[in-house]
């Protein structure tokens, strides 16, 4: 009786496990970007058909699983430009997170997808999928840590250890304040900066509604991994890895099981109490496993707690809508309304961005000359050529440029990218830019705005003045 007792104590446990680690639900949302190589970029994190892609210092692919973690000592492993988020619609954004639920370790999590609906403004109502790359321990639980460039580096300095400078990073949670300061990251990166204040509206820690969701092929093929369990349909994903052995489960007689060992699942008829400090952990259908209980390493829920608002705006700032409590003057730009939600300051044809965003000057005598180079003392040597990884003939939108600026005197030699791009660009995509070679025609009621040399914009024209338009 004790034993039958202890089982049905058991899988009401494990109904309750399951019900978190299922379905959808409601939580919350953090962003950042440590520069650090990803959990599931390790082997044997779950049942996929290969890790999350990993990079190295200058954000090359092809880095091995194995290669140590660029954040410690000695390693050389970082996560990738590649994983930015980018925006199909002004409605629906992709890209990748972390996250945490209680009671549900990583090889139930790494790879898996979710679709986000926000529900606070001022991205009330647009949606996400993001596919799980890392885990976040740190987090409360049902949080989502959105990875966006320049949305703070954390506590180990992991992007400074990467790229080598420590005052372009903002904040160390929360990131940078303002849109110009993206134009002062590496070029990669830059594109998921601007999409944060564009698409994202510089939002601080919105709510969301979450589901699960299978896959879209657009993620997978960026990150590299598929899980086995969530095949494409009408497909067959890569050979599986073999089931790991666990550890063998204490005799029935004793009533617990040690770390790694079997303790439940569809077929399972041993013992099911895990011994303290590991809990039974769902890993499929047919297994769970005693695995060290996230609560017990977990610490203070991380938020990206927004900084004391300004009493003016700077450009590209929020500065109204409903429910907003932040500065309505704007700074050289003028406040325009994108919806009930969302009014922003928007530059007008004079305005320059601030020198102080843009790298230091260096003589022409301490430039290197290899290709690609960057201009920046302390910086590695920079060689990023390589394109974005995207799925075959699809371009993400709201992709600013990531050719470097060409030194004075230096040609200017772009190459146009083979994948085929749309022939008109809606509202917050690019229409121009300097080695832009995406469309150029906005879609009907929307303008051409001009940004910088590098980025132009289509947004709803004012009412109030005409701004610099490039056709």
């Amino acid at each position: 009786m004790k034993a039958l007792s202890l089982a049905l104590l058991s899988w009401t446990f494990l109904g309750a496990v399951r019900a978190r680690s299922a379905a959808k639900g409601t939580g919350s949302s953090t962003r950042g970007w440590t520069c650090c190589k990803n959990s599931c970029s390790w082997s044997n994190k779950a049942l996929v058909d290969s890790p999350v892609i990993s990079c190295d210092a200058q954000d090359n692919l092809g880095i091995s699983p194995a290669r140590r973690d660029g954040c410690e000592s000695g390693g050389g492993s970082f996560g990738c430009s590649d994983l930015s988020p980018w925006a199909t619609s002004n409605e629906l954004a992709y890209g990748f997170a972390g996250v945490n639920f209680a009671n549900v370790n990583e090889s139930a999590t790494c790879c898996s997808c979710y679709s986000l609906t926000f529900t606070s403004a001022p991205v009330n109502g647009k949606k996400m999928i993001v596919q799980i790359v890392t885990s976040a321990l740190d987090l409360g639980d049902e949080q989502f840590d959105i990875a966006i460039p320049g949305g703070g580096q954390g506590s180990i300095g992991g992007c400074t250890k990467q790229f080598g400078r420590s005052d372009i990073w903002g904040a160390t949670y929360g990131g940078i304040s303002h849109r110009d300061e993206c134009n002062a990251l590496p070029d990669p990166l830059k594109a998921g900066c601007y999409w944060r204040f564009d698409w994202f509206r510089n939002a601080d820690n919105p709510n969301v509604n979450w589901e699960q969701i299978t896959c879209p092929e657009q993620l997978s093929y960026i990150s590299g991994c598929r899980r086995n369990d969530d095949p494409i349909s009408g497909k067959s994903t890569s050979t599986p890895t073999p089931t790991p052995t666990p550890t063998k489960s204490a005799p029935v007689s004793s009533g617990t099981v040690q770390p790694g060992g079997q303790c439940g699942g569809r077929n399972y008829r041993g013992p099911t109490v895990c011994v303290g400090g590991t809990v039974c952990t769902f890993f499929d259908e047919e297994t769970y496993y005693c695995l060290v209980d996230p609560a017990s390493t977990r610490t203070t829920p991380k938020t990206t707690t927004p900084t004391a608002a300004p009493t003016i705006a700077l450009p590209w700032d929020q500065c109204g809508g409903r429910g907003y409590a932040g500065p309505t003057k704007c700074k050289d730009s003028e406040c325009k309304s994108l919806d009930e939600w969302y009014w922003q300051c928007q530059p007008t044809s004079g305005y320059t961005p601030p020198t102080s965003s843009a790298p230091p000057a260096v003589s022409s005598k301490s430039l290197t000359s290899t290709p690609g180079a960057p201009a920046w003392p302390g910086w590695p040597v920079w060689s990023f050529t390589r394109p974005h990884r995207t799925w075959p003939g699809e371009q993400p939108p709201l992709q600013a440029s990531t050719t470097r600026p060409a030194q004075p005197g230096s040609p200017t030699t772009p190459t146009k990218p083979s994948t085929p791009t749309p022939t008109i660009a809606q509202l917050f995509e690019q229409c121009a830019g300097l080695t832009w070679f995406g469309p150029t025609r906005c879609a009907q009621g929307l303008s051409c705005v001009y940004v910088d040399d590098y980025y132009s914009q289509c947004r709803k024209p004012s009412k109030k003045r005409s701004l610099k338009v490039r056709i």
